[in-house]
């Protein structure tokens, strides 16, 4: 139930992005910029010093190292292609629900051969989408993902077994924002970058409209779509800090922690509390954390981006 949830956060995510369909052609440069929408409060900055992260996930590899979390059915699973696991009429992927870990498998332990990483699943939008490109490389003497997308949209990401929200880290780098993009309106809500972490939480709570798009959710996928999502992105108008509603549902929250091109093509580590950029986001606490995600996606834009994501790690 943990991974159909987290397929259908995504599609509640990024189908925000599929109800957006294809965006116009993107403006030139000399165009007005459309002035971004309102935003929920501003969240407190996240970068913390690279030295100080790597020490970090260097303590928490070790830890990890003594755990079970790279059991052999997950091993098998990770290196699946994507094509692989892309069928059905409404794009998800087709095998049976991938096991549930007890934690996220760190990028740079995963074996150099590996097309994906350890533990990670494939995850597509919808089929019609052109997906992004995933492969694992060595880059800066760290093994990480890189991922390149050309008018394109789908991730990776890990069913988690259901667990309290901690803190979160993790450390990534972008060759570049899109310039065309504004995450607050929905024909060009595309990033280099972001790590989605999903929720659990009681629907029946939720004001009627919420619960109606449940149900439809469910009616039409056969599957139930997660609580709410927390994604953090690398932002293109946006300052870093402020809280962006999705366009296309209100179960959808974004982060900036990065943005512009102040940053680029220089790795950016992160440091943040779930339970606080969630009651910062959705003015609640947050039910328990039942997966994380990433994806790099330009098919709104149709642009191209080049990004690489670090180790993650959920305390």
């Amino acid at each position: 139930m943990t991974a159909k949830m987290f397929r259908l956060v995504l599609t509640g995510a990024a189908g925000a992005l599929l109800l957006a369909g294809c965006a116009s052609t993107p403006p030139e440069p000399s165009t007005p910029q459309v002035q971004p929408g309102p935003a929920v409060p501003v969240a407190s900055s996240s970068a913390i010093d690279c030295q100080a992260f790597t020490e970090r996930m260097a303590a928490h590899a070790a830890v990890q190292a003594d755990s079970t979390v790279t059991e052999p059915d997950v091993l098998a699973a990770s290196d699946i292609p994507a094509t692989d696991a892309e069928a059905g009429d409404d794009g998800e992927p087709v095998d049976a629900s991938p096991p549930t870990l007890a934690a996220l498998p760190l990028f740079s332990v995963s074996p150099r051969g590996n097309r994906l990483p350890v533990g990670w699943q494939p995850w597509t939008i919808n089929r019609n989408k052109i997906p992004t490109t995933y492969s694992m490389a060595e880059v800066d003497q760290r093994v990480v993902v890189h991922a390149k997308a050309d008018s394109s949209a789908s991730g990776l990401y890990v069913p988690l077994r259901e667990r309290d929200a901690g803190m979160l880290r993790w450390t990534w780098k972008t060759s570049g924002i899109i310039r065309n993009a504004d995450n607050s309106h929905g024909a060009r809500e595309d990033s280099p970058l972001r790590l989605f972490v999903a929720f659990d939480g009681d629907k029946g709570a939720l004001p009627l409209k919420d619960q109606l798009m449940y149900e439809m959710a469910r009616l039409t996928t056969g599957r139930e779509m997660p609580y709410a999502t927390l994604m953090y992105i690398w932002g293109g108008q946006r300052a870093e800090g402020a809280v962006v509603k999705n366009p296309h549902t209100d179960r959808v929250r974004m982060i900036v922690v990065d943005s512009g091109t102040k940053h680029a093509n220089k790795w950016r580590c992160h440091e943040r509390d779930l339970r606080a950029d969630y009651r910062k986001a959705f003015g609640t606490d947050p039910g328990q954390v039942i997966a994380v995600g990433i994806m790099t996606d330009t098919d709104n834009t149709k642009s191209k981006a080049e990004a690489w994501y670090g180790d993650i790690a959920l305390d």
